[in-house]
């Protein structure tokens, strides 16, 4: 379809008040999803800090929680499962 057909074609438009009363409904509407999908990004900012803080655990913990914890002389790390060594990368 061409221009100068599509131009012959009526247009058909709501009166102003109903125009006004579409224009408020989707405002509010995506309004509401707005909302939503901040609610979502938060949980999922919420679920990464938790996935690192488990990753965090399992690598200076271990996977067991009632194993025998000894001091590792590294103040940022603190107790360390005893079956643990700490050795220099180099």
């Amino acid at each position: 379809m061409k221009f100068s057909d599509m131009k012959r074609l009526p247009t058909l438009l709501p009166p102003p008040e109903e125009q006004t009363a579409i224009a408020t409904f989707l405002d509010h509407e995506t309004a509401k999803i707005d909302a939503l999908v901040a609610e979502q990004e938060k949980l999922i900012a919420l679920l990464q800090e938790k996935r690192q803080a488990v990753i965090s655990h399992a690598v200076t913990k271990g996977l067991n929680p009632n194993a025998p914890m000894k001091d590792s002389g590294v103040e940022w790390l603190g107790e360390m499962p005893n079956g643990i060594k700490l050795s220099p990368l180099c």
